[in-house]
């Protein structure tokens, strides 16, 4: 399924839950151990087309390193932590 089917079926509507939803898909769908804030702005523009802007976007990424969903590696990179949201569900692979 495509980034947007994922953010859809896991009720990401807004941007920062579109951004964690982005998280999740990257680190467990895709099974990137680390990202990059571009890689991860590129998957929030698939859903957030009309109402993407940087400042909005940086703002919510800023809140989820401040909560600890996400946490900050060398070199530019990032990676999900327990505390990320919108892990997808055993269920749905079966």
């Amino acid at each position: 399924a495509s980034f947007t089917d994922f953010a859809a079926d896991v009720g990401a509507v807004k941007l920062p839950d579109v951004l964690e939803a982005a998280v999740a898909y990257l680190s467990f769908v895709e099974g990137h151990e680390q990202f990059s804030r571009p890689q991860l702005m590129t998957k929030v523009r698939q859903v957030e087309k009309e109402n993407f802007t940087r400042e909005d976007s940086l703002r919510s990424f800023g809140k989820l390193l401040r909560e600890g969903k996400i946490e900050k590696l060398k070199g530019g990179r990032f990676q999900a932590s327990d505390q990320i949201g919108f892990k997808p569900d055993t269920r749905a692979a079966s």
